[in-house]
C-alpha cells in the first residue's frame, strides 16, 4: 500500500485533539512564590554585581540544519506568486531544517493552505467503535504478530478499536516523533493573521481512513514488519535529501508489494484513487481562487506534490509556471 499516504492521513487521528504552538512560543509556569523573610541579620559587605541568571523555564532554541533541497516550489500565473511546499507530516523537525526562504515565503503570503482542519472532531468519531475487537477480527496468528510488533500491552489497549489505529500505529513506527510540520506552519500563518484555507473537509480523510486503514491493510503490514521499516527509513531519507524521484520511485515499489499481499489491480488502483488522484484533483478550484487573489502559501504531503496526477502537475496544465525554490 502507499504507506507514506498512511502515515499523512494517519497523523490526523494522533493530531486531532490538540494543535502545535506557533515556533516562538512557550507556556511558562508561574515562579514559585517567594519564602517568608528571615530575621534581619548584619548586613553583608557590597558585592560586584553579577549576570542575570539563567531563565529556568527558557527552552533553547534548535540547532538550525537547514534541508539543503527542500521540495518547494514557486507557482506563477497572471503576475502572482503563490508557493507549495511538500511536507512530512512526522519525521523532521520543521524549525530546524526548513530553510529561511520557505518560512520568509510564508509570512510574505496573504494566504496560508494545508490539507485539513486536524482539529476538528469528525477525525475523532472515526475511531468510535461498539462492540469491536481487533483480536477477533485479525484471528490468532496475526494477533501474535501485532504483539510483536507493537508489545502485548499496548495491542491489549487497543483491541476495542478499529483496525485504523493499529494500521497507523504500524505506519508511524522508525520515524522520529517530532511536532507536525503540517501544525507548526498553520501556527505561523496565524500567528501572521494570514487567511487561513483547509483544502478538504476532515470528513473526507475519515472516510479514506475507515475505508482503506482496514483489517487488510494491517495485514500486510505485519507480514514484513521488518520490509516496512526499511521503506519508512529510505522515504524519510528521500525526503530529507529532496530527492523527488527516488520518493516516486518508493512509492512506486508498493504496488508490486501489495499485489503480492492478495491486493488485486483494481483494489489498489481504488486506494491510488481514493488516497491521492482524486484529493490532488478536488484542491485545484480553492488553490486557483485564493492564488487570484493574491497568493497563497500551500503546505501538503510531499507525495501530492511529486508523481503521477500530482497538484503541481494538474496546475501546469492550468497555465501555471512552476519551479523548484533551491536556497
Amino acid at each position: 500500500m502507499k504507506r507514506a499516504l498512511f502515515v499523512g492521513l494517519a497523523v490526523a487521528l494522533v493530531a486531532c485533539k490538540q494543535s502545535a504552538p506557533p515556533p516562538t512560543a512557550e507556556v511558562r509556569p508561574a515562579p514559585p512564590v517567594a519564602p517568608a523573610a528571615p530575621a534581619a541579620k548584619p548586613e553583608a559587605p557590597p558585592q560586584a554585581p553579577q549576570a542575570n541568571a539563567a531563565d529556568p523555564w527558557s527552552k533553547p532554541a534548535p540547532k538550525k540544519d537547514p534541508l539543503a533541497r527542500p521540495l518547494f516550489w514557486s507557482i506563477e500565473k497572471d503576475g502572482k506568486t503563490s508557493y507549495a511546499l511538500g511536507t512530512i507530516h512526522i519525521g523532521v523537525d520543521a524549525e530546524a531544517r526548513l530553510p529561511q526562504i520557505v518560512w520568509d515565503k510564508l509570512d510574505a503570503a496573504p494566504a496560508f493552505a494545508m490539507e485539513t482542519d486536524l482539529s476538528d472532531p469528525a477525525l475523532m468519531k472515526v475511531l468510535e467503535c461498539v462492540g469491536c475487537s481487533l483480536k477477533k477480527e485479525l484471528g490468532p496468528v496475526y494477533w501474535k504478530k501485532l504483539e510483536a510488533a507493537l508489545t502485548p500491552e499496548v495491542a491489549a489497549r487497543i483491541d476495542p478499536m478499529k483496525p485504523m489505529v493499529a494500521a497507523t500505529m504500524m505506519s508511524m513506527r522508525g520515524l522520529p516523533m517530532t511536532t507536525q510540520m503540517d501544525t507548526l506552519l498553520l501556527a505561523r500563518a496565524r500567528t501572521g493573521n494570514k487567511t487561513v484555507h483547509f483544502l478538504e473537509e476532515p470528513s473526507v480523510q475519515a472516510r479514506i481512513l475507515e475505508k482503506h486503514m482496514n483489517v487488510k491493510a494491517l495485514k500486510s503490514m505485519l507480514d514484513d514488519v521488518e520490509a516496512g521499516n526499511n521503506h519508512t527509513k529510505l522515504m524519510l531519507d528521500a525526503y530529507v535529501s529532496g530527492d523527488d524521484v527516488a520518493m516516486v520511485k518508493l512509492s512506486e515499489s508498493e504496488r508490486e508489494q501489495a499485489l503480492k499481499h492478495g491486493y488485486t489491480k483494481k483494489e489498489y488502483d481504488e486506494t491510488m484513487q481514493d488516497m491521492l488522484y482524486g484529493r490532488n484533483a478536488s484542491w485545484i478550484p480553492a488553490i486557483e481562487k485564493a492564488h487570484a487573489a493574491g497568493g497563497i502559501f500551500v503546505a501538503a504531503g510531499a507525495m501530492h506534490l511529486v508523481g503521477p496526477k500530482n497538484v503541481l502537475e494538474l496546475l501546469e496544465k492550468q497555465g501555471y509556471k512552476i519551479t523548484r525554490v533551491v536556497p
